[in-house]
C-alpha cells in the first residue's frame, strides 16, 4: 500500500443568544478577535424575531418495508415540490418520500454504473432543475419526475475527488462548485472551490493554505504495517482536539461562502462578487464542558494515542467549548451561526443573517442533527435522528414565528 493521507471530515462534537456586530473586513486577522469599524463601540442588540421549531414528520423504521430501512443516513433534502430525497449511504441509494412520508421511488445502488453510484453523500439542484448527487469521486445529474428519474450524465470531481462531504452549489455564471481537498505532488493539502466550467475545465479558488487550515489538529505520521497483513507504507493521520478550535467553512447558492473558527464568534463572508464582510459576535466563549463530555474527550484522546503511537496526548482538554457549533446556509442564501449548545440542552439556536445583518433567530430539537450538509428553508430544516436502539430516521423540522 503506497504512502498516503486520509483527510478527516468535518466533525460536529456539538450545536445559546448573544449580541452581535457586523464590520467590513479590514486588516484584522480573524482569529485575533478583533476587526476595523467606523464607530467606537459595537452595534446594540437588535430586536429580531425568532422562529421555533417542532419535529413533524420522521421517517424510517426498526423493520418493514425495505424503503422505510435506512443503513446509514448520509443527508435530507427537498425538492421543489416538497418531496424530501433522504440518501442512503450504506445502500448507495437517494430514496424519494412524498411531502407526508411516503416511499415514491429510488434511485441509484452501488456500482460504477452510469446510474448507480459509489459513496453518495449529498444533494443539490442546477439552475435549471436537476438533481445532482455528490458522490466520493464524481456527481451524476438526473431529472425528476412523478414517479422515476432520469438519468442525465456524470461529471468528475476535478483533482481526484479529495474531500469529504460539501454542499452541492453552483455559482452566479451556473457553474457547479466543487469543494475539496486539493494537493500537487508533494505539497500538503489545500482546501478549495473548484468552479467546473462546461468543457471540464476548472478554476480553482483556494480558501485556505494547509498551516491556517490545521487550527485545532495535528498531523501524525504512522507505520501502516502494524495494521495488519496487506498494509504497508506510510500514512497521515488528522488528530482533532475535542471540543477546541476547528475551521469552520459553509457554501450558499450563487457563488457565496464563508469560514470561520469554531472557538470565537467571528465568521468571514465572502459574497460571490468577492467582497467579504466580517460579522463578529461578542468574546464570552461557549458553555462548558459537562462530566461525561470530558470523559468522552479523555477517551478519544485515548484512542488517538494508540493509533499515532503517541507517548502523551496529542491535545489538552479545554474547559469550555468554542461559542461558534458550526456555520451553514439555506436555500435562500442566508447565513445561519449554529451556536454551542450546554450538555442536555433540549433546543438548538442560529443566528440567521442576510449579508451581515442580523435578521431572525431559528430554535430546533437537539435531537435532530442536520449532519455535515444541514438542508434549511425558511420553513423547514431537514436532518436525521437516532433512537435508542440506533436506528436513524429521516426528520423534518417545521418553524412557527415565536409570539
Amino acid at each position: 500500500m503506497p504512502d498516503a493521507s486520509f483527510p478527516s471530515p468535518k466533525p460536529r462534537w456539538d450545536r445559546g443568544p448573544v449580541p452581535w456586530v457586523a464590520v467590513p473586513l479590514c486588516a484584522a486577522i480573524l482569529l485575533s478577535g478583533t476587526a476595523c469599524t467606523d464607530g467606537d463601540a459595537p452595534e446594540p442588540e437588535t430586536d429580531v424575531p425568532t422562529f421555533e421549531g417542532t419535529v413533524d414528520l420522521e421517517i424510517g423504521e426498526l423493520d418493514g418495508d425495505d424503503a422505510y430501512l435506512f443503513s446509514r443516513i448520509a443527508s435530507v433534502a427537498e425538492d421543489p415540490l416538497g418531496r424530501i430525497l433522504v440518501v442512503d449511504r450504506g445502500a448507495s441509494e437517494v430514496r424519494v418520500f412524498d411531502p407526508n412520508g411516503a416511499f415514491l421511488f429510488g434511485l441509484g445502488g452501488e456500482g460504477d454504473g452510469p446510474e448507480e453510484f459509489r459513496g453518495p453523500c449529498c444533494l443539490g439542484f442546477s439552475p435549471e432543475g436537476e438533481l445532482w448527487v455528490r458522490q466520493a469521486a464524481r456527481y451524476t445529474a438526473f431529472e425528476l419526475g412523478d414517479a422515476a428519474a432520469t438519468y442525465l450524465r456524470v461529471q468528475q470531481r476535478p483533482f481526484g475527488g479529495q474531500g469529504g462531504a460539501a454542499p452541492v452549489t453552483f455559482d452566479a455564471d451556473g457553474r457547479l462548485v466543487d469543494i475539496g481537498s486539493l494537493r500537487s505532488s508533494g505539497e500538503a493539502f489545500v482546501h478549495g472551490r473548484v468552479h467546473v466550467n462546461a468543457d471540464g475545465s476548472a478554476d480553482t479558488v483556494v480558501l485556505r493554505e494547509p498551516e491556517a487550515a490545521a487550527e485545532g489538529h495535528r498531523t501524525v505520521v504512522v507505520d501502516m504495517s502494524g495494521f495488519g497483513e496487506g498494509f504497508s507504507g506510510t500514512a497521515e493521520l488528522y488528530l482533532y482536539q475535542p471540543y477546541g478550535p476547528l475551521w469552520l467553512r459553509a457554501h450558499g447558492t450563487g457563488g457565496g461562502w464563508a469560514s470561520a473558527s469554531r472557538s470565537l464568534y467571528a465568521v468571514e463572508l465572502h459574497a460571490a462578487d468577492g467582497s467579504v464582510t466580517e460579522i463578529i459576535g461578542p468574546p464570552e466563549p461557549g458553555p462548558p464542558l459537562s462530566p461525561e463530555e470530558r470523559e468522552t474527550a479523555r477517551s478519544r484522546l485515548e484512542r488517538d494515542m494508540e493509533r499515532g503511537n503517541l507517548d502523551e496526548p496529542a491535545f489538552e482538554i479545554p474547559e469550555r467549548k468554542g461559542p461558534v457549533a458550526d456555520i451553514f446556509f439555506d436555500q435562500a442564501g442566508r447565513l445561519w451561526v449554529e451556536k454551542a449548545a450546554a450538555a442536555g440542552a433540549g433546543m438548538v439556536e442560529a443566528d440567521v443573517y442576510e449579508g451581515a445583518t442580523l435578521v431572525a433567530r431559528y430554535r430546533w430539537p437537539s435531537r435532530v442533527d442536520p449532519r455535515s450538509v444541514p438542508w434549511v428553508t425558511e420553513t423547514a430544516l431537514y436532518g436525521i435522528t437516532t433512537d435508542e436502539l440506533g436506528v436513524e430516521r429521516a426528520a423534518r423540522v417545521r418553524f412557527e414565528p415565536k409570539p
